[in-house]
């Protein structure tokens, strides 16, 4: 996913670690730090694979918000839980 865009994702996959929600780049997500649960962030090699449940918790209040993929064999990006997070765009 390129930096500044986002997509949503309403279709899942049973033979894929698609996660409902919306799509960004890491970079552009802010406020998260990853979560207390060290399996939650269980990967192949290279990071999160994201098959674990959410991943990303609110730095400010500890809720669970997004889920972050960073394998050799998945996308690199987060997928952010569309009934914890508000989309804001940095001119807000």
């Amino acid at each position: 996913m390129p930096r500044g865009t986002y997509a949503l994702n309403l279709r899942l996959c049973e033979f894929s670690n698609d996660v409902l929600g919306f799509i960004v780049h890491p970079d552009d997500v802010t406020g998260t730090e990853q979560h207390p649960e060290v399996m939650r962030s269980i990967g192949c090699c290279q990071g999160p694979a994201g098959g674990d449940g959410l991943n990303l918790v609110c730095r400010d209040c500890g809720a669970e918000v997004a889920t972050r993929q960073a394998d050799c064999y998945t996308q690199n990006q987060v997928t952010l839980d569309p009934s914890a997070v508000c989309l804001s765009f940095s001119d807000d």
